[in-house]
């Protein structure tokens, strides 16, 4: 069983812990960063205002020795900077940690309203650009069934080591929120 992170707008916590709890048998460890700690607060902690160091430290305290990140696509997933960050750490090799497979997911609420906005840093990563669904990351309506979850996290394990990223996936962080409506 696989270690997976798993990134989301703090507006859909409460999908967020319903998800954790449904896919929890399927996974060794799920990790998070809001469930357990807000993303300000998390910053103010490491006491940095520098991102590439933020960053660093989500990586190193989070993401490190997980497979694959899983991103909670809701209405606004795509405006918050912790996202951006969590994604670029997870695309980003470290050396001492190598980097991880990368899926979106949408939660029920966002498939239900049509919200589909994706983060740019992942659609950045979804095709190769030619039309061949050959990109580093996928997106994925909610699971039809539990087990399909660990089959999604399973192929961009299989990615993350046959593919690489998009030119340019981790670099130009976010530096504040965006607006969402």
């Amino acid at each position: 069983m696989r270690n997976v992170f798993l990134s989301f707008h703090q507006a859909d916590e409460l999908e967020a812990n319903v998800w954790c709890r449904r896919f929890s048998p399927y996974f060794n460890e799920i990790r998070t960063l809001g469930l357990d700690e807000l993303g300000d607060e998390f910053a103010e902690r490491i006491n940095s205002g520098d991102s590439d160091y933020v960053m660093r430290q989500i990586r190193k305290k989070k993401i490190a020795g997980t497979s694959c990140t899983v991103v909670l696509i809701g209405k606004c997933t795509w405006a918050r900077r912790y996202v951006d960050w969590e994604i670029a750490a997870t695309l980003r090799d470290f050396g001492e940690s190598a980097r991880g497979g990368l899926i979106a997911v949408q939660l029920p609420s966002a498939q239900d309203h049509g919200w589909s906005q994706l983060p740019p840093r992942l659609e950045l990563n979804l095709d190769s650009g030619d039309g061949t669904d050959a990109g580093y990351a996928r997106f994925y309506a909610p699971a039809p069934s539990d087990d399909t979850i660990a089959e999604w996290v399973e192929a961009a394990v299989a990615r993350r080591d046959s593919l690489e990223p998009t030119t340019g996936s981790t670099s130009d962080l976010m530096k504040n929120n965006r607006t969402c409506a």
